[in-house]
């Protein structure tokens, strides 16, 4: 198998274990809100607001990463993604000035994910610069020399305790 298709491969399993995660949340929280929406909606409504969130750009990023043909078109994906992520962190308003609170608390929310999703973007463009056990071995065996240990010398003279 080619290298890059193994690191793509990783990709891949990276992103689908992060969306089964989230889906599995989805789910278990749907169910909790079917049970008791009050109680729901008081502990769990922002993380199943945020899961939502979070499966859309999983989504997003893994159909970006399907339709690249090469490696190097995934590379400027992943680098796009996050310089965008950062660009909202960084120069965006941190708290909606709106006159509904609970819109106001959705970008809160839109925040954290960002901040998530910038932190899974990053270790994607890792997984994918990342080197195989075989190439950091290549290196290693190429100037393989055998190791002869050096020959002491006698000492004579006096011993200085």
């Amino acid at each position: 198998m080619d290298k890059s298709n193994l690191r793509i491969e990783q990709l891949q399993q990276y992103l689908d274990k992060k969306k089964g995660v989230v889906e599995s949340n989805i789910k278990e929280y749907s169910a909790q809100l079917e049970s008791n929406y009050l109680y729901f909606f008081g502990w769990h409504a922002d993380d199943l607001y945020k899961a939502h969130y979070m499966v859309k750009n999983y989504k997003a990023i893994q159909e970006s990463i399907d339709a690249a043909e090469t490696p190097k078109d995934i590379e400027g994906i992943l680098k796009r993604c996050t310089l965008c992520i950062e660009d909202d962190l960084l120069h965006g308003p941190l708290v909606a000035r709106s006159t509904s609170p609970m819109s106001n608390m959705a970008h809160s929310l839109e925040m954290e994910c960002k901040q998530e999703l910038l932190k899974d973007l990053r270790k994607l463009n890792r997984i994918l610069q990342s080197e195989t056990v075989s190439e950091r071995m290549r290196p290693q065996e190429a100037p393989r020399q055998e190791i002869v240990p050096v020959k002491e010398k006698k000492r004579t003279g006096p011993r200085l305790r």
